[in-house]
């Protein structure tokens, strides 16, 4: 838990596919235990090896639309063809619980969470260049090459949006590129 003084930070990261936000989350929260990652709701299917409730929520785009409705939902875009959202609940848990709180989410989420929460860290996540950006997505033998390349064709679209946010962090070295994020937040405390 945050000393008395420090208050939590919410830490938006967003970047291109293959800027490497997820690992840059994980390395954060092995460094720092006052932090979580948001488990954000989708409507994808899941991948090999992610887990329900751990990774995303996995619901149906019914279930995701009567959230919507009911307001539950707090941002939310359409990305690839699936919906993605952070729910109130997750930001209003972390923050009550004196926990910081990564929200790894696209520039249109990002919008919606600084408009509630100016106060929020928002940070872009770049990697070296595209061609790193497609190595570490083929790498990650997560996604088809049809997908693959469908990401990569809005690469440029989406570093468009790189100067709506607080920081720019190229992601060339993991440790180096995980200390520049600690030292964010520790400012934004």
């Amino acid at each position: 838990m945050l000393s008395e003084n420090a208050k939590p930070v919410i830490l938006i990261l967003s970047g291109p596919s293959g800027a490497g936000k997820t690992t840059l989350s994980h390395a954060l929260i092995t460094s720092m235990p006052d932090t979580l990652i948001a488990v954000s709701h989708t409507t994808r299917h899941p991948r090999p090896g992610e887990k329900e409730g751990e990774d995303y929520f996995f619901v149906s785009k019914q279930t995701f639309q009567d959230m919507v409705d009911s307001g539950a939902m707090l941002e939310y875009a359409e990305v690839y063809g699936n919906l993605y959202g952070t729910s109130r609940t997750t930001i209003e848990k972390a923050l009550h619980d004196r926990k910081n709180l990564i929200l790894d989410i696209d520039w249109q989420g990002a919008r919606c969470i600084k408009a509630s929460y100016p106060d929020a860290a928002s940070v872009f996540i770049l990697p070296p260049d595209g061609k790193e950006a497609e190595s570490r997505l083929l790498s990650r033998q997560q996604d088809t090459e049809k997908t693959i390349q469908r990401r990569m064709s809005s690469y440029a679209e989406q570093i468009s949006h790189q100067g709506e946010y607080d920081h720019i962090l190229i992601n060339s070295d993991i440790d180096g590129a995980t200390r520049q994020l600690m030292d964010i937040l520790a400012a934004f405390r």
